[in-house]
């Protein structure tokens, strides 16, 4: 049996490496939308939260839950594969 010690593991991950995920998945989900050809509001109703919230997803200045991800993927008609696939 193999166990993992969460705690060591996060702090090798750095904070900026973090941060560049969320930056990443902002991008992901902005390109996705463009392509198809919704709007940011449109996106946030579909997803069930606030604009202001989706814009900081976007920009990302927030770090959404898994939850918040598969229902902005849901409504981007993408697998959460296709948005963390490469990170």
């Amino acid at each position: 049996m193999v166990t993992y010690n969460c705690n060591q593991y996060a702090k090798d991950v750095k904070a900026s490496s973090v941060d560049q995920i969320y930056t990443e998945l902002g991008k992901r989900i902005v390109k996705a939308r463009n392509s198809n050809g919704m709007s940011q509001e449109k996106l946030a109703a579909n997803s069930g939260i606030d604009r202001s919230h989706m814009g900081f997803i976007e920009q990302g200045r927030r770090k959404p839950t898994l939850s918040t991800l598969f229902k902005i993927a849901k409504s981007l008609d993408i697998s959460l594969e296709q948005l963390f696939k490469g990170l």
